[in-house]
């Protein structure tokens, strides 16, 4: 029978945690291990832009028919560490997940495997009907457990720095500041990004212009005493009623006066919206006009409505954008899945810092596997991000250094729409 263990997110006790989950498991068959055997999985020490949420909930979900199919257990550390517990299963299934998760990180040197064979950094197996085995594993794990307190107690003490900034959002207060939110002016805070195409020779042609309005703005107008971002669910439903606040405000515009393409970041369930609708309505025929983005992390939250918002936005006319990746994880999955017709990557300085001519060429490739014309390249705010994304082949780019390049094409001011 499969099992899941879920790490600690600070909303559960600690007698809860996956750590402890698993030490009780531990317990439970120690006195009868045979055919145990586990495996653990070091996602806690790859490079920092490899260990977002997003990559780690695909590295789980790679487990699902192994577990579904086997008497097999995945737990979650709160480190990000996964761990499976196996129990009569053939090593080599196993092997194969394992690998497959491996390839998700293949460029990540924590995968890499010593040439002897013998040093594996990214998985380490125990037979746990071993006894040495067992008591270096429960030792490991009881280790786990006392950093998942440490953890936890950052994580408490962050909460509160957080507190010491205004009063977190809870549900007590959510609803009056919803309708404060409902009532309150934004069309003065919209504001919007240039998305670039930059050809040769230094030329710029627009791609489309982002408008959104920012929570900090939301926060200092209506809220000024709370903290909105205290807690992620709260704010997910905040971002909702904003999101039909700004299409209530683009509903006003008239469409056939727009020259140059727009583009929302939208949630998935308010595309599926009423208030969606009524937009549409006002955009007309004129969908050719409007980008819709979506956030990485929302596709991934509801992957069946995703396709279902973006099927229904691009039969219309509507251009769809994923928006939330970064380079690396272009490597990690196949992105014409999302069938979109843009993708937007995120710039940082370290894949300056991270460069080598076999892996540039690798970006290349996976630039090119992606779709160069789809491929944005977004939060460039250097001169050096520009060429780094053109020496890979991306030719679209969105930030405050392009917001300059923009209003210095324009003359020294933006257009606005």
């Amino acid at each position: 029978m499969a099992e899941w263990g879920t790490a600690s997110t600070g909303m559960a006790s600690a007698s809860s945690s996956s750590e402890n989950l698993l030490i009780g498991r531990l317990k439970r068959i120690e006195n009868n291990a045979s055919g145990y055997f586990a495996i653990h999985i070091h996602l806690s020490q790859l490079r920092k832009g490899n260990r977002q949420s997003h990559f780690i909930q695909i590295a789980t979900r790679t487990f699902d028919t192994l577990i579904e199919s086997h008497d097999a257990s995945l737990f979650e550390m709160t480190n990000l560490d996964l761990v499976l517990v196996c129990r009569n299963i053939d090593v080599d299934d196993v092997d194969k997940v394992i690998d497959k998760v491996r390839g998700l990180f293949s460029e990540d040197p924590l995968t890499e495997i010593d040439e002897s064979g013998f040093e594996d950094n990214f998985a380490t197996w125990y037979d746990l009907s071993n006894s040495e085995d067992f008591a270096s594993f429960f030792s490991v794990i009881a280790d786990l457990s006392l950093e998942a307190d440490r953890l936890q107690a950052e994580m408490e003490s962050q909460r509160d720095r957080e507190k010491a900034a205004g009063e977190p959002l809870v549900s007590a207060n959510l609803s009056e500041i919803n309708r404060k939110l409902m009532r309150s002016r934004i069309a003065d805070l919209l504001q919007h990004q240039t998305c670039l195409l930059v050809r040769s020779g230094g030329a710029g042609e627009v791609v489309f212009r982002e408008h959104f309005v920012s929570m900090g703005q939301v926060r200092e107008r209506i809220a000024p005493d709370k903290n909105l971002f205290a807690s992620p669910w709260l704010f997910q439903y905040l971002t909702e009623t904003l999101d039909r606040r700004i299409l209530s405000v683009l509903s006003e515009w008239e469409f056939d006066e727009v020259e140059e393409p727009i583009s929302l970041n939208m949630n998935v369930s308010t595309i599926l919206s009423r208030d969606f609708q009524a937009f549409h309505k006002a955009v007309g025929d004129h969908t050719d006009k409007v980008v819709v983005e979506m956030h990485i992390v929302d596709v991934f939250a509801d992957t069946k409505n995703y396709g279902y918002a973006r099927d229904s936005l691009q039969e219309r006319g509507y251009r769809v954008l994923v928006d939330g990746l970064d380079p690396m994880s272009l490597q990690f999955f196949d992105v014409s899945k999302f069938a979109a017709d843009f993708v937007k990557i995120g710039w940082n300085q370290s894949l300056q810092e991270e460069d080598g001519k076999g892996q540039l060429e690798e970006m290349k490739e996976i630039i090119l596997s992606a779709g160069r014309e789809s491929v944005i390249l977004g939060r460039v705010d250097t001169e050096k991000a520009v060429k780094w994304g053109l020496g890979i082949g991306v030719s679209r780019f969105q930030g405050f250094f392009i917001d300059r390049l923009a209003e210095v094409a324009g003359g020294g001011r933006k257009k606005a729409l």
